[in-house]
């Protein structure tokens, strides 16, 4: 259970007393658990339990970065996902189901084909960039918005050159949504973000509005992730699995 006395939206987000299952608190492979109701959203009927699996977590991360760094932009224009993982692939769709052209980025050929295997045709990227050649990349990117750059990027990876590198992609007034957390500070150039007035915005998760209304999306355009499943008896080789750079998606445990 959370309390907070903040009057700020998602406020329990923040809450110094918060107890997280599966992270600071035990619980996150049982088969029934106690939730607050502050932060419990209901399921629609159309989404299985496996693909709300990640939802709550990957999607919920990426959704929250997302509607921060598009506030008042309008449908049409260019968003880009830089790293495309499990949460990278949920980010382009909900972008495309929001109604933006879409840039999906990856230096890994697995993330570019998980970029283009998304289920849903009509949420598949509008463009894929190789990002190993960041020269020919930012060139791809600026042939396709018309030499302007993209209005918003949300970078779901930990490079620091990844980070640095969408600074540089970004129109005038753009936003850079921050999600991955590299293990050395980042040291960027000041110049870009004063003469071309860009923002950088970090996001930690939804809050349950934003959730609620990331389940909505979910539903009506039929985002789906990428699931490998797996028996509650395989749960120790699960971090062996992820760290193979060839890994693509989520995976689910089944209880």
């Amino acid at each position: 259970m959370s309390s907070s006395t903040s009057s700020m939206p998602a406020a329990h987000v923040f809450c110094d007393n918060r107890e997280t299952a599966g992270f600071l608190h035990d619980g996150g492979f049982a088969e029934y658990a106690s939730t607050d109701p502050e932060t419990t959203v209901k399921l629609p009927d159309s989404i299985s339990f496996e693909q709300a699996a990640p939802l709550t977590c990957a999607g919920a991360t990426v959704w929250g970065s997302l509607e921060g760094a598009t506030t008042g932009l309008a449908k049409g224009e260019t968003v880009a996902i830089v790293g495309i993982g499990g949460l990278g692939h949920l980010g382009v769709q909900f972008a495309k189901a929001l109604g933006f052209k879409v840039v999906a980025m990856d230096r890994r050929e697995a993330g570019r084909q998980l970029a283009s295997d998304v289920e849903n045709p009509v949420l598949k990227p509008d463009l894929v960039v190789d990002a190993s050649d960041t020269a020919a990349a930012s060139k791809a990117i600026y042939d396709f918005t018309n030499g302007e750059g993209v209005a918003a990027a949300v970078v779901c990876t930990p490079s620091l050159e990844a980070n640095r590198w969408a600074l540089n992609i970004l129109r005038i007034k753009g936003t850079l949504g921050i999600l991955g957390l590299p293990q050395n500070s980042w040291q960027f150039d000041a110049a870009p973000i004063v003469f071309r007035e860009l923002t950088i915005k970090g996001s930690y998760v939804a809050g349950r509005a934003a959730t609620e209304r990331m389940m909505k999306v979910v539903e009506e355009a039929g985002v789906r992730s990428h699931l490998t499943v797996l028996p509650f008896d395989e749960i120790p080789g699960i971090v062996e699995i992820y760290e193979d750079a060839a890994f693509k998606g989520r995976i689910v445990v089944q209880i």
